[in-house]
């Protein structure tokens, strides 16, 4: 799949359709005596207070409260990504996990052992929302569907590719460019030959040499700036998810390792120049925490940083560095580093709610044209109202001190982090409400969708006990040779061959094997 298709508009279930069926789901006798009974269901999710209030408090939550008339309990833990596999250990567990990221490995274990309910069965009936959406778009079934047949959990959906969140894009200082009448690089060359003009022409104006090239927190260069790199380095042709799973296709057509590749030697060749010329900061390793990354871009050192949205480095800088969607690599390689539209585990529904079928009707509002604008807008003369015909947050929300997509987490859930069982808006939608002409970019387009967007597939139990003991050695190992290589410590041309051996022998081959499998399985469903 190379490209959404857009389904907002079609669909129009309102509140009131998904309560008529909520009357008639099943199993209500057994549900007045446990969980998901009339007195609501009781839900465990991570614990977002200190960015906005309790879930309980939470504005959108008691207004869901009053349009479906099923009460919450909710139970917010801190940590909750850490401690979630030792609840699975309490003799009773909460009748879901709500915005608790499991991975395909955990959601196949813990279904089979029967803690986590199937749901392919209820959603037609009472999830018509998220089964339309379904229906009109295979991928997102195939993804959510472990290998036994059953699935497991509701996703956040993104129909709208330019959603921020799914791609990794370069952010480059817009005011720098200017002062030194550069234009924006769109090649791996032209960006080193900016990032040179950046540390060497004092584009800040105060005298110093304190100018940054590519610069982060440190511990990021693998999260953003590598994975932009290797699309330019033709590793890019299975997406995103084909670069976090360390496959790409090789020009022949052939599912082929990333970790071991010529092209992943050629990446961090690239890196290694940047670093030994200081055109990445030093800091790329150790040195620098948020804080202190966020505190040299407020004083003007930062010239480039990688991320999926701008407002990672701070709002009062943001507005200082200009999107890159593509840069090309020597020859002539480029693709968005991006996502499909099925995003990770948002509602898993635990072996001890008594109405399950319930419970996914009042999930499947937030799947609605109505839910989806409900859930980032939230309602009309109180979270936001018309500006020449457009929904736009109310002032107390856009002048918020820390800018308005946090001002609006004050009062809705849909707004800020992800993994909630939800359709997100268009991303022009988004912009609009916080009072932002929606971006246009001139290097985002079909042509450069990846050549087959990959989605996550759901391991077996065999192959998730084979991937568990692989990667966490390979990874360790990994995470060293980086270090060892862009640093100058190892040699490309001594030390490459060594590095491709100790993966052998850690269980490279067996990875291509396991991967080539899952997205052979995955093509036939």
């Amino acid at each position: 799949m190379k490209k959404w298709k857009t389904s907002l508009l079609g669909l129009t279930l309102s509140v009131a359709s998904i309560l008529s069926l909520a009357a008639c789901g099943s199993g209500d006798k057994d549900a007045a005596e446990g969980g998901g009974d009339s007195k609501g269901f009781t839900l465990l999710s991570p614990d977002h207070s200190a960015d906005h209030p309790k879930n309980k408090d939470l504005w959108m939550w008691k207004e869901y409260e009053k349009k479906s008339g099923i009460p919450i309990t909710w139970q917010e833990s801190k940590d909750i990504n850490e401690k979630k596999n030792l609840l699975l250990s309490e003799s009773k567990l909460p009748d879901a996990f709500y915005q608790v990221y499991w991975t395909s490995d955990e959601l196949v274990k813990y279904g089979g052992q029967g803690l986590f309910q199937p749901i392919e069965g209820l959603l037609e009936k009472h999830a018509p929302n998220f089964y339309k959406l379904m229906q009109e778009n295979p991928e997102i079934k195939k993804s959510i569907t472990a290998p036994d047949g059953h699935i497991y959990f509701l996703p956040e959906l993104s129909m709208d590719p330019q959603i921020m969140g799914l791609t990794f894009r370069y952010y480059i200082n817009k005011e720098w460019l200017d002062k030194l009448g550069l234009e924006k690089p769109r090649t791996t060359e032209e960006l080193k030959e900016v990032l040179t003009e950046f540390v060497t022409k004092d584009p800040n104006g105060n005298g110093k040499a304190d100018e940054q090239g590519w610069y982060m927190n440190s511990g990021e260069l693998p999260n953003s700036f590598e994975k932009l790199l290797m699309a330019a380095y033709g590793m890019g042709t299975g997406g995103r998810t084909g670069i976090e799973t360390s496959v790409y296709y090789e020009t022949d057509g052939s599912l082929q390792l990333t970790l071991n590749s010529d092209r992943m030697r050629d990446v961090w060749k690239y890196e290694a120049d940047l670093f030994q010329n200081n055109l990445m900061s030093k800091n790329a390793f150790a040195g620098a925490d948020g804080d202190k990354w966020r505190a040299d871009a407020s004083n003007n050192t930062v010239g480039l940083w990688t991320w999926v949205s701008p407002e990672f480095i701070g709002g009062s800088v943001q507005d200082k560095y200009t999107p890159i969607n593509i840069i090309a690599g020597p020859n002539g390689d480029k693709s968005l580093v991006i996502n499909g539209p099925v995003g990770t585990s948002g509602l898993v529904i635990t072996k001890d709610c008594k109405d399950p079928g319930k419970l996914l009707e009042w999930a499947d509002y937030w799947y609605s044209k109505e839910g989806s604008d409900f859930g980032y807008l939230g309602k009309e003369g109180v979270t936001y109202h018309k500006v020449d015909g457009k929904n736009v947050y109310i002032d107390k929300i856009l002048k918020f001190e820390k800018g308005a997509q946090l001002g609006s987490y004050q009062y809705l859930d849909n707004v800020y982090g992800g993994g909630y069982p939800y359709l997100n808006p268009t991303q022009a939608d988004r912009d609009i409400a916080q009072g932002l002409k929606p971006v246009t970019y001139d290097d985002f387009n079909d042509d450069v969708m990846p050549e087959k967007m990959l989605s996550p597939v759901m391991p077996t139990p065999e192959e998730s006990g084979q991937l568990s003991t692989i990667m966490t050695d390979m990874n360790n190992y990994i995470e060293q040779a980086r270090v060892k290589f862009v640093t100058g410590k190892w040699n490309f041309t001594s030390d490459w061959d060594n590095y491709v051996d100790q993966l052998k022998k850690i269980g490279s081959d067996k990875l291509l094997e396991i991967r080539r499998t899952q997205y052979e399985r995955y093509d036939k469903e």
